[in-house]
């Protein structure tokens, strides 16, 4: 198994993207034929959502008013469970859905991203449950007396000699065939750390391609000792490409106040305003000490376990400040750099978790910068992206010690989440770590809300957001469709606006400047904005469960600002059961 990297979810220079081969434009036509019409003019693009206004969120939709009929949406609902059928067996890398573009994209339809597989160097093992074994006399000898330690240690050389043999058989068959079927050499595997499930993190020793790795994992796997094996891989954030706003601040959040195309946020805060026993954890990059959500925030702590990712000297520890995580070309292109073809192209620091913190509590009525959906509540910033993202490992432990799950080696949490947001994301199946990661966190009661991801794709393959239990959410533009970008299988729970969003940032291009605040894309904005209205739901009733919650969610969305008859209204209309009504969702709590 890999560790893979994972990518906040917004978009980053370079990473505009092409549908991989296997997901063919074909596939996409078919999709829009089984919408109902073709063409796709009503489909949104990256130009309009680029070009979209921020001063006040007025812009009109051609198509807007009337609401989906229900066969419209059983049948988009049918078409998009059969396309995703039809790409997931073949779109399982991870993907950077992360990724600031530098320039508008011209192409009329929706741009979309391929997946990015950076090179892994680490697994996660889970070992199976101890069972006794038969002794040479017949005795029954309990296999818990062996450390799990020494398991593994056992587990490594068993692989390895199958694999040295398969390594072996396949020179010959390349030097038969004439091709270069040769699997790499592993000479320095072993257990690095343990993780809050017990799962083993073992180092391969060196960085390989991402799918040595996971043909490695599947070796790990096949053992009778191993509950299962997977790449820890890494994940990343999802936006787009930053402008610098000019007007007012709270004139800019359109997406709080308009009642067309935003979330009707106003008529939430009539309700309540949010109070401070209710944490919210944000597993990103870590924060800056914006004034604006500075006076919110509690104790976080810093996951990240490799010291280049983390890029602040140390690995875990207490300080989750965000020392930036920009790349630059050289590390990108030189072999001996620990970001070797992580990423495909270079970035400035993105500052990714303090935009998520502002749109979920940035202070309000201070007399400065924007309001966050709970203007009392508190962030905890738990930090787990850093240069080139960050792993499944450490983004899991996050998971667990921000619902007040003991992590070995860390303290604990002294002030637990009841929701968690994670705005980042990569590409393939959930995983077992990721699975059992949000079980855990739930069953303590807490709300796992994740951005959908930034892929334009209609199949549930960007992880966590495809992982069951979890608030799926995809992103709208100003017009009330789906956002160019945003992915939108059956699995997306609700929409919000994710099309020039304003949140809190900070000026430096590497390491932090000053304080300021900028407008940004992609689905990492949409996610925290259902977040923060989460927390106001527990605010009013603190007994509701997460599955409670993921219900009023959805069932008080309103329908997509798209007529039942347009063409391609599935890939047009907001992505689940369409866009979130935060008065509703929050009158909801108490019903």
């Amino acid at each position: 198994m890999k560790i893979e990297r994972f990518h906040p979810a917004q978009l980053r220079p370079g990473q505009i993207r092409t549908l991989a081969s296997v997901v063919s434009m074909t596939l996409i036509a078919s999709v829009i034929a089984g919408c109902g019409g073709g063409g796709g003019g009503d489909s949104p693009s990256p130009a309009a959502g680029a070009a979209a206004s921020t001063s006040s969120g007025t812009t009109s939709s051609s198509s807007s008013g009337t609401g989906a009929s229900g066969s419209t949406s059983q049948m988009c609902t049918t078409t998009l469970a059969a396309s995703q059928g039809n790409a997931a067996a073949t779109n399982t890398s991870t993907s950077t859905s992360s990724g600031n573009s530098t320039g508008t994209p011209t192409s009329s339809a929706p741009s979309t991203l391929s997946p990015f597989d950076a090179p892994v160097d680490h697994l996660i093992v889970k070992l199976a449950p101890a069972t006794s074994a038969s002794s040479a006399n017949g005795a029954r000898v309990m296999a818990a007396a062996v450390p799990n330690s020494t398991r593994i240690s056992n587990l490594i050389g068993r692989v390895l000699t199958q694999w040295n043999s398969q390594r072996s058989q396949a020179r010959i068959m390349a030097a038969s065939s004439g091709n270069d079927g040769s699997l790499p050499s592993f000479d320095n595997v072993q257990l690095e750390r343990t993780m809050s499930d017990g799962s083993a993190v073992v180092s391969l020793g060196k960085r390989v391609a991402a799918t040595d790795a996971a043909t490695l994992a599947q070796s790990f796997a096949a053992d009778s000792d191993v509950a299962y094996a997977e790449p820890d891989r890494r994940l990343f954030a999802s936006d787009l490409a930053p402008v610098t706003p000019s007007d007012p601040m709270y004139s800019q959040q359109w997406n709080d106040f308009n009642t067309a195309i935003g979330v009707n946020m106003p008529a939430a805060w009539a309700l309540t305003t949010g109070a401070s026993n209710l944490v919210t954890a944000v597993i990103d990059t870590g924060y800056r000490p914006h004034a604006d959500i500075a006076g919110n925030l509690v104790a976080g702590y810093d996951f990240i376990s490799d010291v280049n990712t983390g890029n602040n000297g140390h690995g875990r520890s207490a300080d989750a400040t965000d020392p930036g995580d920009w790349v630059t070309q050289s590390e990108l292109s030189d072999t001996s750099s620990p970001f070797y073809n992580c990423a495909s192209a270079p970035s400035n620091s993105s500052w990714h978790g303090t935009q998520v913190a502002g749109l979920i509590g940035a202070t309000a009525n201070n007399g400065t910068g924007i309001a966050g959906a709970n203007w009392f509540g508190k962030i905890q910033p738990v930090r787990a992206l850093g240069k080139c993202g960050g792993t499944t490992s450490d983004i899991a432990d996050a998971m667990r010690w921000a619902a007040g799950i003991s992590v070995p080696g860390v303290p604990d949490n002294a002030t637990p989440a009841k929701v968690i947001n994670l705005s980042l994301g990569g590409n393939g199946p959930c995983g077992s770590t990721f699975q059992s990661a949000i079980n855990d966190v739930i069953a303590r009661g807490v709300t796992v809300v994740v951005a959908a991801g930034n892929d334009g794709l209609a199949n549930a393959q960007d992880r966590p957001a495809n992982c069951t239990g979890v608030v799926a959410v995809g992103a709208t533009d100003n017009t009330g469709k789906r956002a160019w970008y945003s992915n939108f299988s059956s699995e997306i729970t609700l929409s919000a606006p994710g099309s020039n969003i304003l949140s809190t940032s900070n000026t430096g291009t590497t390491s932090p400047g000053s304080d300021t605040y900028q407008l940004n894309s992609g689905t990492s904005l949409a996610a925290p904005q259902v977040a923060g209205v989460v927390s106001l739901m527990l605010t009013r009733n603190p007994n509701l469960t997460p599955a409670q919650i993921s219900q009023k969610l959805a069932a008080t969305a309103r329908p997509s600002q798209i007529a039942a008859t347009t063409a391609s209204s599935c890939t047009a209309m907001a992505p689940g059961a369409g866009l979130m009504d935060a008065g509703a969702a929050v009158a909801s709590a108490t019903n």
